[in-house]
C-alpha cells in the first residue's frame, strides 16, 4: 500500500483548483469539493460557531474560505509536509497567520493529543477527505472529539459505499459480496459472484494510478457505510446526527459519456440542493453532522 502523505505531497500543487469557483465549468473533473465546502460553510453559519478546527486542511484553501466567509477563529493541520508548506504560503498571501496550519500525522494519537492540548477545544471540528485514509474509524472520531467543546459540532466527510448500489460496476460487486453478503456462507457468495461477473461492468471504474506509485487507488482510500459510520459516531458520545450529501450523479457514471458534458454537469449541480434520502444512493460522498454530548 502506497503512502498517504506521499500521495498528497504530489497532489499539493494543484489542490487549490478543486475549490476555485472560476474552474467549475473549465476543469474536466466535477468540482465536488467546491460544493462540499459551500455546504460546510452553510452548516457552520447556521450553527453560529465562532471557532473551528480542521483536521486535514490540505494547502489551506478550505480554512481560508471559511475564515473569509465567517470571520471565525480557525486552526488546522495536515499530514503532508508539502501541503503544509504551500498552505503556510497561501495563508500569508491572504494576510492570515501561517502558524494557523501545522504538520500533524493523523495516524499518531500522541501527536494529536499534543496538538489538542496546545490549542484547546473549538465550537466545531471538521475532517474532509481524511477518514478514507484511516484504518480505525472509532479511533479517528475520538481524535476529532479531542478538539471539540461539549455541545460542539462535528462534520465528518466519508466516501459513500451505498453509492455502489447505483454504479453497476466492480464497486457494486465488492459491496454485495463483502458487505451485504458478509455473513452468508462462501459457497452462496461464489454463486452470486459468478452471476455478478456476467451482469456488471466489473472492469470499471479504472484504477487511479500515478507514475510515482502513489495514486488515489494505490493508497488506503476506503469507503464507509453511512449507517455503520453513524453508529461509530454515536458510540463516541455524539447525538442529533444528520447527513449532508454531495457529488451527485444524475446517471450511473459509465453511461454519463452519452450525455452532453455541460448538460450533465448542470444536472449534477442542480442536484446539489437535494437534501432527500436519494443522496444516499446518488452521491459518491457525504458528511455526518453531529453534536457532542455535554
Amino acid at each position: 500500500m502506497a503512502d498517504v502523505s506521499a500521495h498528497y505531497d504530489g497532489s499539493a500543487p494543484s489542490y487549490h483548483e478543486q475549490y476555485d469557483a472560476d474552474l467549475i465549468w473549465k476543469n474536466a473533473e466535477y468540482p465536488a469539493n467546491y460544493f462540499r465546502l459551500q455546504k460546510v460553510i452553510e452548516i457552520l453559519r447556521d450553527r453560529g460557531v465562532s471557532s473551528v478546527y480542521d483536521l486535514g486542511a490540505g494547502e489551506a484553501s478550505p480554512i481560508i474560505a471559511i475564515r473569509e466567509a465567517l470571520s471565525v477563529d480557525i486552526r488546522a493541520s495536515d499530514l503532508s509536509p508539502e501541503m503544509v508548506r504551500l498552505g503556510k504560503d497561501n495563508l500569508t498571501r491572504h494576510n492570515m497567520d501561517p502558524d494557523w496550519l501545522t504538520l500533524v500525522d493523523i495516524k499518531d494519537m500522541e501527536a494529536i493529543k499534543v496538538e489538542a492540548g496546545r490549542l484547546g477545544q473549538f465550537d466545531a471540528v471538521i475532517a474532509l477527505g481524511v477518514i478514507p485514509h484511516v484504518e480505525d474509524d472509532e479511533w479517528f472520531v475520538k481524535a476529532m472529539s479531542l478538539f471539540l467543546k461539549p455541545g460542539g459540532t462535528l462534520i465528518l466527510q466519508f466516501r459513500n459505499s451505498m453509492f455502489s448500489m447505483f454504479t453497476f460496476n466492480r464497486l457494486t460487486k465488492e459491496f454485495i459480496l463483502e458487505e451485504l453478503m458478509a455473513p452468508v456462507p462462501r459457497k452462496f457468495r461464489d454463486v452470486v459472484e459468478a452471476d455478478l461477473d456476467q451482469r456488471l461492468a466489473v472492469d470499471k471504474p479504472p484504477i487511479r494510478r500515478r507514475e510515482d506509485g502513489h495514486g488515489y487507488d494505490e493508497i488506503l482510500s476506503k469507503f464507509n457505510n453511512p449507517l455503520e459510520l453513524a453508529e461509530v459516531v454515536k458510540s463516541q458520545g455524539f447525538f442529533d446526527l444528520s447527513y449532508r450529501w454531495y457529488n451527485f450523479h444524475p446517471t450511473y457514471p459509465m453511461v454519463a459519456g452519452g450525455i452532453d458534458a455541460q448538460e450533465y454537469r448542470q444536472g449534477q449541480i442542480d442536484l446539489e440542493s437535494d437534501t432527500s434520502w436519494r443522496g444516499m444512493f446518488l452521491c459518491s460522498a457525504g458528511m455526518i453532522i453531529a453534536t457532542k454530548a455535554h
